[in-house]
C-alpha cells in the first residue's frame, strides 16, 4: 500500500490527496485535513460503485453495458490502490439519467480531491465514460 499524504492546494485553495509531504501547514491540520479527506474519497467510490450497479440494471445497450464494466474495474482498482480493500456490494436503485449524471459529480469531486497523475486520470476516464453514456442517451432520445 502507498503512502498518501494531505496536500492544500493554494490555487483551489482546496486539501487534496497526493504522494508528497506538504510542510506549508502545521502537522496537526494536515492529518486532521486527512482524517476528513480520505473518507470522503471513500464514501464518493462507494457511491459511485453502487450507482453503477444500478445502471448495469437499468441499461440494456450492448455498448453502454460495456462502457459500464470499463468504469467498474476503473473504480475497483482505483479503491484498491488507494485503501487495499475491495468494494462493497450494496443494492442501489434510481432512474438512469438521474444516476449517470451523479456519477459524473462524483468522478468530478473525485478528480478534484486526488492529485496523484495515475488515479486523478483514472477518475477523469470514469467521468469521460459516464458523459459519453450521457450523451448517447440524450442522442437517442431526440430521434
Amino acid at each position: 500500500m502507498h503512502k498518501f499524504f494531505c496536500n492544500y492546494n493554494s490555487l483551489t485553495e482546496r486539501y487534496e490527496l497526493g504522494i508528497t509531504r506538504s510542510m506549508m501547514f502545521n502537522n496537526k491540520i494536515n492529518v486532521l485535513a486527512e482524517n476528513t479527506l480520505l473518507p470522503e474519497i471513500k464514501a464518493l467510490l462507494q457511491e459511485l460503485y453502487e450507482n453503477t450497479l444500478a445502471l448495469k440494471g437499468l441499461l440494456t445497450d450492448e455498448k453502454q453495458l460495456k462502457i459500464l464494466d470499463e468504469s467498474e474495474l476503473l473504480m475497483s482498482n482505483l479503491y484498491y490502490s488507494l485503501f487495499a480493500s475491495p468494494l462493497e456490494l450494496v443494492e442501489s436503485s434510481g432512474e438512469a439519467k438521474t444516476l449517470l449524471a451523479r456519477n459524473v459529480e462524483i468522478a468530478s469531486e473525485l478528480e478534484a480531491k486526488i492529485n496523484i497523475p495515475e488515479y486523478s486520470r483514472s477518475a477523469m476516464i470514469i467521468k469521460n465514460n459516464f458523459q459519453n453514456i450521457i450523451n448517447h442517451i440524450g442522442i437517442e432520445t431526440k430521434r
